[in-house]
């Protein structure tokens, strides 16, 4: 009876050993795993540098090297962006910028009709279009077409986008949306209306 103790005692420390060895490692792994998430959210790339000291064509150019590496909604959305801050620090062509990221914003949000991400993403963008813009009133009117789109897209619990694999909870969406499309609309009552 000893030698069946013995064994099965052995048999329960290998067990226990195992247990934790499998614990341990694990919590490595998920350690390492979200480290190198850390360094993939936080970490910009070129455009963003080259975008700081003010060489917009080439932060521009960059991220537009990456079509075939990146959806193209996201390419435009972000050549947009660039075009944006290259307006809000441009006063003298900052209309020729703003018509530059209109471009981009209207590409993007035709590429992918049916991403309410890239849809927001081209409201916000019309929206401060319409701000730095001199005409800005045909801006805000497509920012808010294009925030309506997105709310259209989320009528569900949850939205599958096209090329991800999971779906997403549409309220968080909707909240994000909704108080910026009623700013929108504001700025169109207030200054797009006209009186008869």
């Amino acid at each position: 009876m000893t030698k069946m103790f013995q064994s099965k005692l052995a048999l329960g420390v290998l067990w226990a050993a195992t247990v934790v060895l499998a614990g341990v490692s694990a919590y490595f792994v998920g350690w390492k795993a979200e480290a190198k998430y850390e360094d993939l959210i936080t970490t910009t790339g070129p455009e963003v540098k080259l975008e700081e000291q003010g060489r917009y064509d080439e932060a521009i150019q960059t991220v537009l090297d990456r079509r075939k590496e990146v959806p193209e909604a996201s390419i435009d959305s972000q050549a947009a962006l660039i075009y944006l801050e290259r307006a809000k620090k441009d006063w003298a062509s900052r209309e020729k910028w703003v018509q530059q990221a209109a471009t981009y914003l209207d590409k993007a949000a035709t590429s992918a009709p049916k991403d309410p991400f890239t849809l927001e993403s081209a409201m916000d963008g019309f929206n401060t279009v319409g701000d730095y813009s001199e005409k800005g009133c045909p801006y805000y009117e497509k920012a808010a077409g294009y925030g309506e789109a997105a709310l259209a897209l989320l009528q569900n619990n949850t939205v599958t986008i096209e090329g991800h694999a999971r779906s997403y909870p549409t309220q968080p969406i909707k909240e994000s949306i909704q108080p910026q499309l009623k700013r929108i609309r504001g700025k169109i009552e207030a200054w797009c209306k006209k009186t008869s």
